[in-house]
């Protein structure tokens, strides 16, 4: 049932994330559409946003069988329609279907002696070679949309081989490569490059059978698979002579990548937690070296016995009390993203939604936390707001309602107001910046 199909696929692609999403839309050729949604609302208005507009290009069915197989679903989920292609007509040997080198620019060089590799070792001709950074068999001079260029290529291409090495990506148009590859669901063979490995693309792009560049074995399973889906007569000596020299050159080739810059969202996330717990000591030792500083201030400004003997005096409990849920309030808040804080300070400050700048990097923060249930979206209000049944979040808004509904006295204010030149109340931002909450 094609209701069925839509339910899974909006499920599937909430759940994948908003950048995979668009990046299938945009190989269907509904990126426009996808992106005609406001980005303060979440992926479900988007994704409806793309199938409507197939929908009226009669092309929805098309776009539906698509997202299920990029997404698993397609033996799941029926569509309602029997008039798939089927995809072993893809593998059958084609003496006009072109080999897709999909790759960084950056990579040029390994790239092109793979070409070459493939080219003088299976006998493809250059001519049904698509490699985009190499001269004659790149996209062709005066071509005005070359996204829709690579897509077509893509569609009619016999196999694609992705280079996954570090600036693969960090390339938004390897990944709408990828994109393209999945929607169209085009037969692959993944290499994988050297300091890239299983583990990194697992993590980025999920699980999916891959090759290893600097294995024989794996450039040899690329040979087989070339000659058979471009029905080429196999030249074992030939590959034999060509695979060695290729392999000769390839440590050089690899110590010459460019070195990438994107990782995991977990690998960030710890980084993150470090560094905050790092700037939270950092921050107790400049409040405590703040205190040494005053007292020190006091004790020389002194005129007479009685105001050395104030200046000299045990503080009240009150303020170490204050101090210590200061802290535990900082270290309860310290493990989420600055858009996860920018939410908690809105519900307990402001007591609204958060509503961050699309164009800013806290969206992109808000839509992990979504994913994450971290946070809920309201789409009648177009804003996040906090999901108090995650314990994190549960325990950070009980160490901020504590540092602030408790009634600290005249004591603990003043000394506050003298310390940071700020008010303590929940609502003034600035306060919750000096006590490292934000």
């Amino acid at each position: 049932m094609q209701s069925e199909a839509i339910a899974a696929i909006v499920e599937a692609m909430r759940d994948g994330g908003g950048s995979r999403a668009e990046t299938f839309f945009i190989a269907q050729g509904l990126g426009a559409a996808y992106n005609s949604v406001s980005k303060n609302y979440g992926i479900q208005k988007h994704v409806h946003a793309a199938l409507l507009q197939a929908e009226r290009e009669a092309r929805q069915d098309e776009v539906l069988r698509a997202g299920l197989a990029t997404y698993g679903l397609d033996k799941l989920v029926p569509t309602g329609s029997e008039d798939r292609v089927p995809t072993a007509s893809k593998n059958t040997p084609s003496p006009t279907r072109r080999l897709f080198i999909s790759h960084a620019s950056a990579d040029k060089k390994l790239a092109d002696a793979l070409a070459d590799l493939l080219r003088l070792g299976t006998d493809l001709p250059s001519g049904r070679i698509i490699c985009t950074s190499l001269e004659g068999m790149g996209i062709p001079t005066g071509t005005m949309n070359y996204l829709e260029f690579l897509r077509s290529q893509i569609s009619d291409a016999g196999l694609v081989l992705p280079l996954f090495t570090p600036a693969f990506f960090d390339s938004e148009v390897c990944l709408i490569e990828i994109g393209a590859m999945w929607g169209l669901e085009q037969s692959a063979f993944p290499l994988i490059v050297p300091p890239v490995d299983f583990a990194r693309v697992e993590k980025l792009l999920g699980k999916l059978q891959a090759a290893r560049i600097d294995k024989e074995q794996g450039l040899s399973d690329l040979h087989d698979r070339i000659v058979h889906v471009f029905g080429l007569t196999a030249k074992t000596s030939m590959w034999n002579s060509k695979r060695n020299q290729f392999e000769e050159k390839l440590p050089g080739l690899l110590s010459g990548l460019a070195e990438g810059t994107r990782v995991a969202a977990g690998d960030l996330q710890k980084a993150r937690k470090q560094v905050a717990k790092h700037m939270a000591r950092a921050r107790k030792r400049e409040l405590e070296l703040r205190e040494v500083r005053d007292r020190l201030e006091e004790v020389t400004a002194a005129k007479n016995i009685e105001m050395l003997e104030e200046a000299t005096r045990p503080r009240g409990n009150a303020i170490k009390e204050f101090k210590a849920a200061a802290e535990a309030a900082s270290d309860a808040l310290s493990g989420f993203t600055f858009g996860v804080r920018e939410a908690i300070y809105e519900a307990l400050g402001q007591g609204g939604l958060f509503r961050p700048d699309q164009f800013g990097g806290h969206h992109e923060d808000a839509e992990i936390a979504l994913r994450d249930d971290l946070l809920k979206y309201n789409e009648d209000e177009g804003g996040y707001y906090l999901n108090t049944d995650d314990p994190g979040i549960e325990e950070a808004v009980g160490a901020v309602n504590e540092l602030f509904d408790r009634d600290w006295g005249e004591e603990v204010e003043q000394w506050f107001k003298s310390t940071y030149k700020k008010r303590l109340s929940v609502r003034v931002r600035a306060t919750w910046v000096a006590l490292d909450l934000l």
